[in-house]
């Protein structure tokens, strides 16, 4: 998916990378008409600023304009986004300097600069679901009036906010899959098949343990990887009620402690490490390490989403990859994410208006094109063709996501509530790893829902 060099220059971790390339998120195909001038007015006046106030002005002849655009590491992608950054340069006299930020530290480094105002120009999100964390209204422009706006493949309200306004320009569509992604020369040597039930499921971890083999990896270092398999166990243990359980705990109905398969799910998640199924490393593994481990034939499997199988088979051709669904509870269907990959500009900015024609240009299809080359995800633009989606991504949106044979992850619902995931989620999924006591765990998580909820100010927990 993305080859990564980070470069160090920025006061901000393994990172800030200033590279003039470009980040992972991208942006869109478009109609070729639309320029920055055309509509960053409104789009500033709506954002609480005078038009031109915090503004770069218009460049004059020959000068170079400058954005910055931060970008989490693992989706930089250097090889389509020095691309893109050279055109920009060239025909829109325009340099873009990227901050590429560790995983890890992603959302509290983008509070932070937030909170301090010292922000870049463009910030990568997953939209809609990050907008609750970052408080979009108060901290990003609307993008309501934007010409690609007209060009989306889906409804508009699918990346709006609560307030009925748009923050972000997306440039992946809705598809993300999460799953079980494979070595097959590693199960074939061991004459294993792809296991349809969970007990064959476990039988495939036990005979990869008995040779001598990794049968998981887990990431746990970088912990939003962590979070991804017992969200698998909760959605496939509830299935058809996955759906109505969230919004019955969104809307105060219903607690952790309420839901006896959440209970289960944790339990057989906490028996994947008890049973020794993964790596003894896995807090300080990376994800970046497990992509590597299954590709080398080092571990079996990794428990992660479809960007995983793109980046390995675009950095280790070599590697005979595959992908299939947990089969936990016997369900034959693969988690998904409700959020596309966005890019928002902070009110604080001040080159909102060459930002906004950075996006509006990168909407082109002849830039996306390029994005979508490297990183092959569904477009998010009628007028836009994703090209060179792999074999095993084919595969897997032709009998599944196209059959709607998915279940939502809670993580969408979670995002509601603001930092909960990372403050609490993420680091008590580590713990019920580690062995701690699954009750404790369902305490933490349900007065975590009530304390975030109303700070955040989600109506039913007022």
């Amino acid at each position: 998916m993305k080859n990564r060099a980070v470069k160090k220059g920025l006061s901000i971790i393994l990172a800030a990378a200033m590279i003039t390339g470009l980040t992972g998120c991208g942006v869109s195909g478009g109609e070729g008409k639309n320029t920055a001038g055309e509509s960053s007015t409104s789009s500033n006046a709506e954002s609480g600023k005078e038009a031109g106030e915090g503004n770069s002005s218009p460049a004059k002849d020959g000068e170079m304009r400058k954005v910055t655009y931060m970008v989490g590491q693992s989706t930089y992608i250097e090889s389509a986004f020095t691309k893109i950054a050279e055109k920009m340069k060239e025909e829109k006299g325009i340099e873009i300097e990227f901050q590429v930020t560790p995983d890890s530290q992603g959302t509290n480094l983008t509070q932070t600069k937030l909170a301090s105002g010292e922000v870049p120009d463009i910030m990568q999100l997953n939209i809609p679901e990050n907008y609750y964390i970052y408080d979009a209204e108060k901290n990003f422009i609307t993008m309501d009036d934007q010409p690609w706006v007209e060009r989306l493949a889906f409804d508009k309200s699918e990346i709006t906010y609560t307030d009925g306004h748009i923050y972000g320009m997306p440039i992946t569509g809705f598809s993300g899959v999460m799953g079980v992604i494979y070595n097959k020369e590693v199960f074939k040597e061991n004459n294993l098949e792809v296991p349809k039930t969970y007990d064959e499921f476990l039988k495939v971890c036990e005979t990869l343990k008995a040779n001598g083999q990794t049968p998981i990896y887990i990431s746990g270092n970088d912990n939003w990887t962590i979070q991804i398999a017992p969200m698998i166990f909760l959605a496939n243990a509830l299935n058809d009620k996955a759906t109505e359980t969230y919004d019955k705990l969104y809307n105060n109905e219903l607690t952790f402690a309420g839901i006896p398969e959440f209970k289960e799910a944790l339990q057989s998640y906490q028996d994947w490490f008890t049973n020794g199924y993964t790596n003894t490393d896995y807090t300080v593994g990376t994800f970046e390490d497990s992509k590597e481990k299954v590709a080398h034939k080092e571990a079996a499997m990794i428990i992660s989403g479809e960007y995983a199988v793109t980046d390995i088979m675009t950095k280790w051709p070599d590697a005979q990859i595959g992908m299939f669904p947990l089969p936990y509870n016997d369900v034959d269907k693969y988690l998904t994410s409700k959020y596309v990959f966005g890019e928002a500009i902070p009110k604080d900015s001040k080159n909102i208006d060459t930002a906004l024609e950075v996006l509006n240009t990168l909407s082109q299809p002849e830039y996306l094109e390029i994005y979508l080359s490297a990183n092959p995800l569904n477009s998010p633009y009628k007028d836009v063709e994703s090209v060179n989606i792999n074999s095993v991504l084919k595969e897997v949106y032709a009998d599944y996501f196209d059959s709607n044979k998915v279940l939502p992850q809670i993580a969408d619902m979670i995002g509601k509530f603001g930092s909960l995931n990372n403050d609490v989620f993420f680091p008590v999924y580590t713990q019920v790893a580690q062995g701690g006591d699954i009750d404790e765990a369902i305490e933490q998580f349900d007065s975590g829902m009530q304390e975030y909820g109303k700070n955040v100010g989600v109506e039913a927990f007022q």
